[in-house]
């Protein structure tokens, strides 16, 4: 499961896997698996007492490190807003909260 963003300024697509994100400790990152659903398009599930939790609220803006599906095509990191952090179980993830992604729209992307 992928998903497709299209870049505007170089009209390339890509298809991202998983992403990742450095912690308030230096050398330390916490890596996710990109999800979606049918009201989200891109969002992450994170587990109840993670230390990731500890480093980012909603409305933060932070800088993620986005792998492609396609591996011969190296991350990208994007700046990325943080929507909402909600604990929600009606996705499967009983101890899990669901993380909102908003991918900057000032870099130009767009969710297809």
């Amino acid at each position: 499961m992928g998903f497709i963003f299209e870049n505007h300024n170089e009209g390339e697509l890509r298809e991202y896997y998983s992403a990742e994100f450095k912690l308030n400790h230096p050398k330390i990152l916490y890596q996710f698996r990109i999800r979606k659903s049918i009201s989200e398009p891109i969002f992450a599930v994170i587990k109840e007492g993670s230390e990731a939790l500890d480093n980012i609220k909603e409305g933060d803006i932070i800088s993620i490190r986005y792998h492609c599906l396609d591996k011969s095509i190296p991350a990208e990191s994007k700046d990325t807003r943080i929507k909402y952090i909600t604990k929600d179980s009606t996705i499967g993830f009983k101890d899990h909260y669901v993380i909102g992604l908003d991918i900057h729209p000032e870099k130009g992307l767009i969710v297809a």
